[in-house]
């Protein structure tokens, strides 16, 4: 079974994108992707199934995992629909998560990318607009479909340290279970 690693996840706009060329892609945030977390590991080339879905695809232009198994192939923040490029991947959904398997990953309705469902916050689509104060702005992905669970390294890269992201008018600290009861620790004290 083949499987291509560098698949991460981008703390800014929420999506799976591939992290491994210099060139990081395009955010919905703006700029490129910012790698986040585990390291995914994805299988391609094999055989849809009824726990597996194929016609997952790399996009040249932003470098977000995106479907290409309809006519549309929503919305890239390099213009116009994705254009795919590379290995077909199956992905795993609705299976068992695990320590090295990650699920409430979903295809967005609007984009047609990859993204992960398991905050509140639902990132930036660059499919999914509204008005603001200032006139148009990017809303979050809207789920559909499958829940798709998948397989990652053991150990997030660069854990030793808190990671810090900006999300407009609120920071965002993210913790590892150890470094969340250590500071649970000091706040006690």
């Amino acid at each position: 079974m083949s499987q291509q690693s560098e698949w991460r996840f981008c703390q800014k706009c929420q999506t799976m994108f591939f992290d491994g060329f210099p060139d990081k892609g395009l955010c919905a945030a703006g700029g490129g992707q910012l790698a986040e977390g585990f390291n995914f590991n994805l299988t391609y080339d094999i055989a849809e199934s009824t726990s597996a879905q194929a016609a997952w695809r790399f996009c040249t232009k932003c470098h977000a995992m995106f479907y290409d198994g309809f006519p549309d192939k929503g919305q890239c923040m390099g213009g116009g629909g994705h254009e795919a490029q590379g290995f077909n991947f199956t992905l795993p959904h609705d299976v068992a998560e695990s320590a090295n398997a990650q699920g409430a990953w979903r295809y967005c309705q609007d984009c047609h990318a990859m993204f992960y469902d398991g905050f509140a916050a639902k990132g930036l689509c660059p499919g999914h607009k509204g008005h603001g104060p200032r006139g148009l702005v990017l809303l979050g992905h809207e789920a559909a479909g499958f829940n798709f669970v998948l397989p990652h390294d053991t150990q997030s890269p660069g854990t030793d340290a808190p990671q810090f992201s900006f999300t407009g008018p609120v920071w965002v600290v993210s913790l590892t279970h150890q470094q969340a009861e250590s500071v649970e620790g000091s706040l006690v004290h």
